[in-house]
């Protein structure tokens, strides 16, 4: 089964066009997107419901670390992969429940998707993507 629905938490409008347009138009995911954690949160567990959600590390009010402390706290999204999206390459918590990977900024737009379908085929396969 390849990755057809992702969750994407950024503030950066134009850091969300980019993956928007890398996931959806090049990879031909369906993307929807948030600019908080609070909002995001809110609507998480709603009648849509992603495959995996790509999480900016640094957003103001709620960091990626504490949206997905909170997604880990609730049944229906206690077991969703998540991956960080960060410029951070030491932000990367080894022992998180549940964190798939993190994709490093600056990132390729053209390989953004297949990154991340590479990602999902192996969580979906059960071998440990870190």
């Amino acid at each position: 089964m390849s990755l057809q629905r992702l969750a994407y938490v950024d503030d950066d409008a134009d850091i969300r066009e980019i993956v928007r347009f890398a996931l959806a138009d090049v990879g031909g995911i369906e993307v929807r997107c948030w600019t908080d954690g609070e909002t995001f949160l809110r609507e998480a567990d709603g009648a849509w419901m992603p495959q995996l959600v790509l999480l900016d590390v640094n957003l103001p009010g709620l960091s990626g670390w504490e949206i997905l402390s909170a997604l880990r706290g609730r049944p229906c999204t206690a077991e969703l992969p998540v991956v960080m999206l960060s410029a951070d390459s030491a932000a990367a918590d080894p022992d998180c429940r549940g964190l798939l990977g993190q994709v490093a900024k600056p990132f390729d737009p053209l390989r953004l998707a297949g990154d991340l379908q590479g990602m999902w085929m192996r969580h979906c396969a059960g071998e440990d993507t870190r």
